[in-house]
C-alpha cells in the first residue's frame, strides 16, 4: 500500500472511530436523562395510586385505609421501587460499559496517533532519500562530458 493510500485507510478508520464515539456520547446523555427522571417517575407513580383513593375518601364514598391496605400498598410500592432500582442498576451497567468502550477507543486512537507519527517519519526519510538521489542525478547531468 502506498503512503497516500495508507494515510487514507488510517484516516478512514479514525473517522469511523470518531463517529462511534459521537454515538456512544449520545447514549450516555440518554442514560443520564433517564436517571434524572427517576424522582419524577416515582412521584408520578405514587400520585397515580393515591389520588383516586383520596378522591373517594373526600367524596365520602370510601373509608380510610386499613392496616392491611397500607401493608399491601407498601408491598406494591416496594416492588415498584425494586423494579426501578433494577432498571437503574441496568443503566449504571450500561454507563460502565460505555465508559469502558470509550477508554478502549481512547487507547485505539492513541495507538493510531503513534502509528501515524511513525508513518510520517518513514515517509519523510524516504522523501529525503529520493530528493538526495534526484540531486545526484541532476548533478551528474550537469557535469560536462569529458
Amino acid at each position: 500500500m502506498t503512503a497516500p493510500q495508507r494515510r487514507a485507510h488510517i484516516a478512514g478508520r479514525v473517522q469511523h472511530l470518531e463517529s462511534w464515539a459521537f454515538t456512544a456520547g449520545g447514549e450516555i446523555a440518554d442514560i443520564k436523562a433517564a436517571i434524572d427522571q427517576l424522582p419524577t417517575v416515582i412521584r408520578q407513580e405514587i400520585l397515580e395510586y393515591t389520588e383516586p383513593v383520596f378522591g373517594e375518601i373526600m367524596a365520602g364514598r370510601a373509608t380510610l385505609a386499613t392496616r392491611q391496605d397500607l401493608e399491601a400498598l407498601e408491598r406494591r410500592l416496594t416492588d415498584r421501587l425494586d423494579g426501578l432500582t433494577d432498571r437503574l442498576d441496568g443503566l449504571t451497567g450500561r454507563v460502565d460499559g460505555l465508559t469502558g468502550r470509550m477508554d478502549g477507543l481512547t487507547g485505539r486512537v492513541d495507538v493510531l496517533t503513534d502509528r501515524l507519527a511513525g508513518l510520517e517519519g518513514t515517509v519523510e526519510r524516504r522523501l529525503s532519500g529520493v530528493e538526495s538521489r534526484l540531486d545526484r542525478v541532476l548533478a551528474a547531468l550537469a557535469k560536462p562530458e569529458s
